[in-house]
């Protein structure tokens, strides 16, 4: 039996819906690549993979940190705040380029 099963399934569920939002971030940015009237659209389609490839690295990241907490029985709740901030920060970047994309269709349109 697995000593802190709960902890340890609770970790890799949060980091599998990371991988998850990483991927449909990544996806979106191919969807744009492939709109032909899209103007200007490779530099969104090319940011959008990179956040999401940051995305999984920080993730990846996380979920060790915290796996190697959960078997060391020392959990630290205030080291968890810097990364989360950092992916607040990604995922405020993704809007942002989403934005400027669906202003410049606007434009265009």
């Amino acid at each position: 039996m697995i000593e802190r099963l709960q902890e340890h399934t609770a970790n890799e569920r949060t980091y599998l819906a990371w991988i998850r939002t990483a991927i449909a971030i990544a996806g979106f940015g191919v969807l744009i690549e492939k709109l032909p009237a899209a103007p200007d659209k490779s530099w969104v389609g090319l940011v959008l993979v990179l956040l999401s490839a940051a995305l999984v690295l920080l993730t990846s990241v996380r979920f060790l940190v915290i796996r190697r907490q959960i078997e060391e029985n020392r959990l630290d709740r205030v080291s968890f705040g810097r990364i989360e901030v950092l992916f607040a920060a990604m995922l405020a970047l993704l809007l942002l380029a989403v934005f400027v994309f669906l202003l410049g269709l606007a434009r265009s349109g």
